[in-house]
């Protein structure tokens, strides 16, 4: 009796439970909300201007791509500014029927006015937020933000998707370029080297493709495109590497993925003949300290790859040929990995983030040169030891123009 009795209590507070739920307390429903793909930040000065890339529905719904007479465009792009970004973005009630959604927003690109007063703002509100995701990605661009969230970019319906398509696919078979995020960035900014690269997103070419009637055309006068890398220090930027000068610090930074390596007949040859398809790597910092306390950083590369593209006179069906261009290519990644660290120690920019493997290695001996790590850093040298290994020389040998040589002969 007192078994049912208690089941019945059980029951009866269960039932109770069930009626105190709400349910789905604070949901919205989807016509309510303007989803957010891509976000631009500005300053000019004296207030923040925040830009939104807000993806129109029944546009990308659309089956008909070819573009009618009629067809709306995928997005719309507005902005409104502020004392402070969120107040920026609360400014976005006066002029939008919908409530702004920020958790499919893909990129931020920040102009370069905004980027050189700081972005700790920018920083401080995606930590603060709910609704806002620190796997978002950062790019910079010289000019205005909102600018490149006007472009229209052909093969993709949203820009915004877009531009975090074209970083992702540039890391995974370029590695000229890395996807940093904002977590990657504040990251940055609490190591012991608080450098950060975020890459640039420029406008190339002429005139810009801000209207749906681009679409209809074959050909471009302008495009989106990847240009340098913006050095950050902490939150600010404060100089600007070139794409080759980036190809080398990943090789340092063991950030190489895939990437296609060109290198000449010869070492140190700018006449670009061959190609080698790198399709493994592996890169190791070590430090050593002498008695007198001099560093040096020493890199270690183990890389191989496809030989893809063959112009010179070397076959690579022979092992003494095959070893050569293994050499000069050798040569080219040392060439690559010791500009980036010339420009990089001249400038006094530790983005190869040494200072993070010294601690790493060596906490002790890390105490005693953090204070003075700028001075270490001068004066640190560099020594390196590649090794290139061409698995695969693909479905011939000798150069096409080599073996027509042979047979006019």
């Amino acid at each position: 009796m007192n078994q049912k009795l208690n089941r019945y209590v059980c029951l009866m507070i269960l039932s109770l439970c069930c009626l105190l739920l709400t349910g789905c307390w604070d949901r919205k429903e989807l016509n309510q909300l303007a989803i957010t793909s891509a976000t631009a930040v500005d300053w000019d000065g004296k207030v923040w201007t925040v830009s939104y890339q807000v993806v129109i529905p029944q546009s990308i719904a659309n089956p008909n791509t070819g573009g009618s007479p009629g067809q709306q465009a995928p997005v719309m792009v507005f902005s409104t500014s502020g004392g402070s970004i969120r107040g920026a973005v609360q400014q976005s009630s006066l002029e939008m029927p919908r409530s702004l959604f920020f958790a499919h927003n893909r990129v931020i690109v920040i102009g370069e006015k905004a980027a050189k007063e700081g972005i700790s703002q920018l920083l401080d509100v995606y930590l603060r937020n709910s609704d806002s995701r620190e796997t978002v990605g950062i790019l910079v661009t010289s000019g205005e933000g909102r600018k490149i969230l006007e472009q229209i970019v052909p093969l993709e319906k949203v820009p915004g998707a877009a531009i975090k398509n074209m970083i992702h696919n540039e890391a995974k078979n370029g590695s000229n370029f890395q996807q940093v995020s904002i977590y990657q960035m504040m990251m940055g900014i609490a190591s012991d080297a608080p450098f950060t690269l975020v890459p640039e997103i420029v406008i190339s070419g002429e005139g810009e493709n801000t209207t749906i009637a681009t679409l209809k055309k074959t050909s471009f006068t302008n495009k989106l495109k990847l240009g340098r890398m913006a050095v950050f220090k902490k939150d600010k930027l404060i100089d600007w590497f070139t794409a080759e000068q980036e190809y080398g610090i990943s090789w340092i930074r063991n950030t190489i993925h895939h990437t296609t390596l060109f290198f000449g007949c010869t070492e140190g040859s700018k006449d670009i003949k061959a190609a080698l398809r790198i399709d493994q790597s592996n890169s190791k910092l070590k430090p050593i300290f002498s008695e007198d306390g001099h560093l040096v950083m020493h890199v270690d590369v183990d890389t191989s790859g496809t030989l893809n593209e063959n112009g010179c006179p070397n076959d690579p069906t022979q092992p003494k040929d095959l070893h050569t261009m293994e050499r000069i290519a050798s040569a080219e990644i040392t060439r690559l990995m010791t500009n980036a660290f010339q420009v990089a120690v001249k400038n006094n920019l530790d983005i190869f983030h040494f200072a993070d493997v010294i601690h790493k290695h060596h906490p002790n001996i890390w105490k005693q040169v953090k204070p003075d790590w700028d001075e270490h850093f001068a004066k640190l040298e560099l020594a390196t030891n590649v090794k290139v290994k061409i698995t695969r020389i693909g479905m011939s040998g000798k150069a096409f123009m080599e073996m027509s040589k042979e047979t006019g002969e």
